[in-house]
């Protein structure tokens, strides 16, 4: 299941991933989902995730709970893009706060729905807050740990 993980991740890398020059390179590379460390809010732990940061943005994907595929992108070129299967009222910001530091913000046309805190973390591990709005239901706060694995 990990090896359609990563699959899915590689194929989408291909597709343009990157953030400005302001980031630090500390951010690129391949980081893996620690599940156990993580907490999703009102949302069922995946199974699995990754993220594969680049020079012009990222890929994102994860294994839900019944073990289906998900995976998204952001292209930072010029701005925030959405690559994957989002909804032509879907937009996003992203803001480089300090090299470490980096806000994603998705937005539903005028509606935030979620603004996620990325950041590197003193010991190597990036740790995501996001605080998402649904459209339906109260707000909540997912926070997740990610692990960067070292290239082989």
């Amino acid at each position: 299941m990990k090896s359609c993980l990563l699959l899915a991740a590689t194929v989408c890398l291909t597709t343009a991933i990157a953030v400005g020059q302001q980031v630090s390179p500390a951010f690129h590379g391949l980081w893996v989902l620690n599940v156990d460390k993580s907490e999703f809010g009102r949302t069922p732990k995946p199974k699995a995730g990754a993220v594969n940061w680049g020079e012009h943005g990222w890929v994102f994907s994860i294994i839900t709970p019944n073990g289906r595929v998900y995976a998204d992108g952001v292209a930072t070129d010029g701005g925030c893009a959405l690559l994957g299967a989002f909804p032509p009222e879907f937009s996003c910001k992203v803001e480089v706060l300090t090299p470490r530091h980096v806000r994603f913000t998705l937005l539903q046309g005028a509606t935030v729905r979620r603004v996620g805190d990325i950041e590197l973390l003193p010991d190597g591990t990036t740790q995501t807050t996001h605080h998402i709005t649904p459209p339906q239901g109260s707000p909540y706060v997912e926070k997740t740990i990610w692990e960067k694995q070292s290239r082989k």
